[in-house]
């Protein structure tokens, strides 16, 4: 923080995320949330929003290798950021990037309406820069409305991505499964009759030189 010029209480410091990146040892990732604005709503409930840090860094020496930095990336209201994961699974683009994820985490407040989110970004070094080449990929959705006892109905959305063999602009194109689980709660002489329906679909994204879209 001290080399980005930033203090300590500008920063949400219980969403502060680090790992170690797997094919690069001596490395670090790290994501620094900054206070924009830090305060409570017309019905006393905090409501901040975030700048956007996330560093690549040397081990041992602490030093900035790569940085990427979005002004107001962050919102948390009524839907609160609960928190951000980074993401190191095998996201092998190409030969030369093999991409690492930010996870950003939401939760709704309300019972009768329940909401819960993550949202996925992918980030590559290139040309000495950190580079973002997708851009908050919704890859779970849960959303719903019921009387808090049993009648409601509740859509559970939850992607995979696959890396296919094709390529745009010489980066592998991604595939997006999402199982859609549709539930409807019945009440039924004293009982909760729960009905689900279950629907798959396929995306592929393609790189356009910039992003995937």
């Amino acid at each position: 923080m001290n080399q980005l010029k930033i203090k300590k209480s500008e920063v949400k410091l219980e969403l502060i995320s680090e790992k170690k990146l797997p094919n690069s040892a001596d490395r670090t990732v790290i994501v620094i949330p900054k206070y924009t604005i830090n305060e409570k709503d017309e019905y006393n409930n905090y409501y901040f929003e975030l700048d956007e840090y996330i560093i690549v860094a040397n081990n041992v020496t602490g030093e900035i290798l790569y940085k990427f930095y979005q002004p107001n990336a962050w919102t948390s209201d009524a839907v609160m950021l609960s928190s951000i994961e980074i993401d190191t699974g095998l996201y092998n683009l190409n030969r030369n990037h093999r991409a690492f994820g930010i996870r950003v985490n939401y939760i709704g407040s309300s019972r009768a309406n329940p909401y819960n989110q993550t949202v996925l970004s992918l980030f590559i070094e290139e040309n000495n820069i950190l580079k973002q080449v997708l851009k908050n990929l919704t890859i779970s959705e849960f959303r719903g409305e019921w009387d808090t006892n049993c009648a409601g109905e509740f859509e559970n959305n939850n992607s995979i991505i696959s890396i296919d063999k094709m390529q745009s602009k010489n980066f592998n194109n991604l595939i997006v499964k999402t199982i859609k689980t549709v539930t409807i709660n019945i009440p039924t002489n004293e009982d909760c009759v729960e009905k689900k329906k279950i629907h798959t679909t396929l995306k592929k994204l393609k790189y356009n030189g910039s992003e995937y879209k």
